[in-house]
């Protein structure tokens, strides 16, 4: 029984910890393009979205943005791999 009731509650530690790193700044594609104030406004605002579309417009702003920077600086950015709405949503964040 008691292993039973130790998976769930990693499960849901796991989830919780997940986000924090995911939406530190320091850890998203292009941050190496982008200011440390603009990292911590990014992991200060992500987590507030209160809608998918909210969500979805500031991430493809962002990524709009940080597309332009590296063109200009003639770097390459990684593709786009995840979806940090969709984990938001997943975790019960945003509706």
């Amino acid at each position: 029984m008691k292993k039973l009731l130790i998976f769930p509650i990693l499960f849901c530690a796991g989830q919780a910890l997940a986000f924090p790193w995911y939406s530190s700044g320091d850890h998203i594609r292009g941050a190496d393009l982008m200011t440390p104030t603009e990292r911590k406004d990014y992991a200060s605002k992500l987590p507030n979205m209160k809608s998918m579309d909210e969500c979805r417009a500031f991430m493809n702003a962002h990524n709009l943005e940080l597309d332009q920077r590296a063109k200009v600086r003639g770097v390459a950015l990684p593709p786009i791999s995840g979806d940090p709405c969709v984990v938001m949503k997943t975790m019960g964040r945003i509706k």
